[in-house]
C-alpha cells in the first residue's frame, strides 16, 4: 500500500504518502483521513509527504486534489500540516496543491520536518 492513515495519541490523525502513489490511493488515504478525523472529532491532520514522488501527476490533478480536499473536509477549522516532499517538482506540487487548499478557507502549511510539523499544528 502506498499510504497509511493512524490516529496519534496526540490528537492529529496522520497520513503517509508513498511513491509510487496513484491518484486512487491519493483519493483512498483522503477519504480514510477525513473518516477518522470524523470518528474521533479530530481537526488536525499531519500529511507526510516526504517520501513522493509526482512526476506522474499533472498540475491539474494537482489543483483537482486540493479542491476537493477542501469541499470535502467536514470541518472549517481543519489544521492541515503537509511535510515536504524532498524532491524539488513533487515539493512545489505539493505547495500548489497546499495553495488551493488555503484560497478555499482551510489552514494550511508546508514543513521541511515532522518536528516543525507538530510543532505547528498542536499550537
Amino acid at each position: 500500500m502506498a499510504y497509511t492513515v493512524s490516529y496519534k495519541e496526540e490528537e492529529f490523525v496522520l497520513v503517509s504518502v508513498m511513491s509510487p502513489c496513484t491518484k486512487d490511493d491519493h483519493y483512498n488515504a483522503l477519504d480514510q483521513a477525513l473518516k477518522l478525523c470524523e470518528q474521533k472529532e479530530c481537526s488536525r491532520l499531519l500529511v507526510d509527504l516526504h517520501d513522493l514522488n509526482t512526476e506522474t501527476f499533472s498540475i491539474a490533478g494537482c489543483f483537482t486534489f486540493g479542491k476537493k480536499m477542501a469541499e470535502r473536509t467536514k470541518y472549517n477549522y481543519l489544521k492541515i500540516a503537509h511535510i515536504l516532499p524532498s524532491e524539488q517538482r513533487s515539493k512545489e506540487d505539493v505547495i500548489f496543491t497546499s495553495i488551493v487548499e488555503a484560497n478555499r478557507g482551510k489552514t494550511t502549511r508546508e514543513f521541511e520536518t515532522m518536528e516543525e510539523a507538530k510543532e505547528w499544528l498542536l499550537s
